[in-house]
């Protein structure tokens, strides 16, 4: 698997060469490290002060378009941006099959976030799940109900502590099923 990796925002080089060893070891995925870019300006809602996931993946797209072509190699979007999405107060990230995109806010993974001492060990344990998370569904994987399934819905940042990085059997058994070899 390739995938495609663009930093919007501030994304330290840590955090990257992080993802990609993480999705190397675990989805035997080659990333390509793409230039970074902004966050898109008409992402952001000043009544709420986030930025609008949808719109970001969507002007992400558009920038490509043309340059990649082949919707089987997936778009990995990692940006600081605090983002929400349609009737959600905030997403980790979202994922859109038809434009092969995902998209992981580091924001709200930070544990200053919630008044915590920094911690780049967990903020690289909680991004990392969550990345394989949204790449989990572009491979064609629903949330599942196990708790600690890394494809286990996350509301709350503690229900992202208590995954695993790891898909459970049965994710697994769907993933070999595709033909999608894991760990």
């Amino acid at each position: 698997m390739f995938i495609r990796i663009i930093p919007v925002g501030k994304i330290h080089q840590q955090i990257l060469d992080a993802v990609q060893s993480e999705l190397q070891d675990r989805l035997d995925a080659k990333c390509k490290l793409m230039d970074k870019q902004d966050v898109p300006d008409e992402s952001y809602n000043q009544w709420r002060k986030q930025y609008n996931a949808e719109v970001v993946m969507n002007t992400i797209s558009r920038s490509l378009s043309g340059k990649f072509i082949d919707k089987n190699i997936p778009t990995l979007i990692l940006t600081d941006a605090d983002l929400y999405y349609s009737g959600l107060n905030f997403v980790f990230g979202l994922e859109d099959p038809e434009k092969s995109t995902a998209i992981v806010s580091i924001a709200r993974l930070k544990p200053e976030f919630y008044k915590e001492r920094p911690d780049a060990k967990k903020l690289l344990d909680r991004i990392v799940k969550e990345v394989i998370h949204e790449l989990g569904h572009h491979l064609g994987l629903d949330h599942c109900h196990n708790n600690y399934c890394v494809m286990c819905f996350s509301p709350s940042v503690q229900d992202v502590d208590i995954k695993d990085k790891s898909f459970c059997k049965e994710c697994k058994i769907k993933m070999m099923t595709k033909g999608i070899s894991t760990e």
